[in-house]
């Protein structure tokens, strides 16, 4: 279909999610291992459909909200060919999905258009330092405020925020420093501060209603305050809706105070 049955994005809107979406999960109740899938908004998006929404089989009903090919309307920078880098407003690149279907169970695949390797995930850091104003990005280059080296004395005030691009809420991440014990990343609503910066840097190409917004697949957690001086390497490890793990790092340098 095309509208979501709903969407995390414009949750109150019916011209943006289903109206008649408890009757429909009640048409197709008692099928097993039931999916549905939508687009429209241009996010990546995980719901999960019970009793309590009118839909009754042996379990939940999955309904997947998929990313565009156009990603943000091919909005943003340009590349060599002269087609826009059109990350979507939620912060999954442009792309599409793969559904495999094996007897009566199935999963999906999402295929950044992009991405080197199929990269299945963002890494950046986010700290004070990079909130401190939007005339700081003619003085540094892509990414630079959202990546190392960081200053030993603002490691305490530093998030690592991971964009697992086709993330949802029964997917699960941690991170771990070298060879320290794992921490368990929290799943939070905000927008990706990766593709805020593009769209600043690239207003000119950008279409006008497109801006970042709230993602339901970005997990945040604070570095360890007392990380020294040196290069670390941040290991990434995700474990996402079908059970499938995917790993990813990130190497960042602590500079002394």
């Amino acid at each position: 279909m095309h509208i979501p049955l709903q969407n995390y994005l414009y949750s109150d809107d019916h011209s943006m999610n289903t109206v008649n979406c408890r009757d429909f999960l009640k048409l197709i109740s008692g099928r097993p291992n039931t999916i549905s899938l939508s687009g429209h908004t241009h996010t990546t998006e995980h719901h999960y459909f019970g009793a309590e929404d009118g839909f009754a089989g042996p379990s939940l009903h999955h309904h997947h909200v998929m990313t565009a090919v156009s990603g943000s309307w091919w909005s943003g920078p340009y590349d060599h060919r002269g087609i826009a880098v059109a990350d979507s407003r939620d912060g999954s690149p442009n792309g599409y999905h793969v559904l495999s279907i094996d007897g009566q169970s199935c999963l999906t695949q999402f295929q950044p258009a992009n991405e080197p390797n199929s990269r299945q995930m963002r890494i950046v850091l986010d700290s004070d330092f990079h909130r401190d104003g939007k005339e700081l990005y003619s003085e540094f280059r892509m990414g630079a405020l959202l990546g190392s080296p960081i200053a030993q004395g603002r490691v305490f005030a530093t998030n690592l925020i991971v964009n697992f691009f086709d993330g949802g809420p029964r997917t699960s991440v941690e991170y771990r420093v070298g060879q320290r014990a794992p921490v368990k990343m929290e799943r939070v609503t905000r927008s990706d501060p990766f593709v805020e910066e593009v769209f600043a840097r690239n207003e000119a190409t950008k279409k006008p209603w497109v801006k970042a917004e709230p993602s339901s697949h970005i997990w945040t957690a604070r570095l360890p305050s007392e990380l020294g001086a040196g290069t670390h390497c941040i290991a990434v490890r995700v474990v996402d809706e079908y059970g499938r793990e995917h790993h990813d790092h990130l190497i960042v340098e602590v500079i002394a105070s």
